[in-house]
C-alpha cells in the first residue's frame, strides 16, 4: 500500500494531477515488496523552490524538483518513509510549454525521476545517467506517454 501525502501552494488545482493518477505513476517505479509506504509530494511556488534549492544543493535558480530521501524511516504504523518530493508547479509549466510536450506527460516524467532518486537512483555520471533515464523511458512508454527524453 502506498500513501501519498499531497500538499499544494497553489489555490487553482487547475493541471495538478489528482492524487489517483499520482499513485498510478508511483506504482510503477515501487516494487510490490514494499508493504506500506509512504510519500509526501509539495506543490510549490518558484519562490519556495529556489529557495530549498539553495540551502539543500547550494544552487541560487529555480528547479522543476527536488527529492529528499529517508533511509530506513517508519511511522507508528511500521511503514516505510520513502522521502519528499517538492515540486514547482510554474518551472513544470514553463518547461511544457518550451519544449512543446503535454504538461500531464511532464508530471508524469519529474513524479518518476523524482521517485527514482527516492530509491536511491542517481545521475551524477554518464553511466548512472543511461541508465536512469532507460528506467525513465521504459515506465512511461508503459504507462502510455512518449519517451521524455525525445524533444522535437
Amino acid at each position: 500500500m502506498i500513501k501519498i501525502n499531497i500538499q499544494n501552494s497553489y489555490k487553482n488545482k487547475k493541471k495538478i494531477p489528482n492524487k489517483n493518477l499520482i499513485k498510478k505513476w508511483i506504482k510503477k517505479i515501487i516494487k510490490k515488496s514494499i508493504k506500506k509506504s509512504i510519500i509526501t509530494i509539495k506543490i510549490v511556488k518558484k519562490k519556495e523552490i529556489k529557495k530549498l534549492n539553495y540551502i539543500y544543493r547550494k544552487k541560487n535558480v529555480e528547479t522543476n524538483i527536488l527529492s529528499f530521501s529517508i533511509i530506513n524511516g517508519e511511522d507508528n504504523n511500521n511503514s516505510l518513509l520513502i522521502g519528499d518530493l517538492i515540486i514547482c508547479k510554474s518551472v513544470l509549466e514553463k518547461e511544457s510549454k518550451k519544449y512543446k510536450i503535454k504538461i500531464i506527460e511532464h508530471w508524469a516524467h519529474i513524479i518518476i525521476h523524482g521517485i527514482l532518486h527516492l530509491i536511491g537512483y542517481k545521475h551524477n555520471n554518464l553511466l548512472d545517467r543511461k541508465n536512469m533515464e532507460k528506467i525513465e523511458i521504459q515506465k512511461m512508454i508503459s504507462l502510455g506517454y512518449k519517451n521524455p527524453y525525445y524533444i522535437k
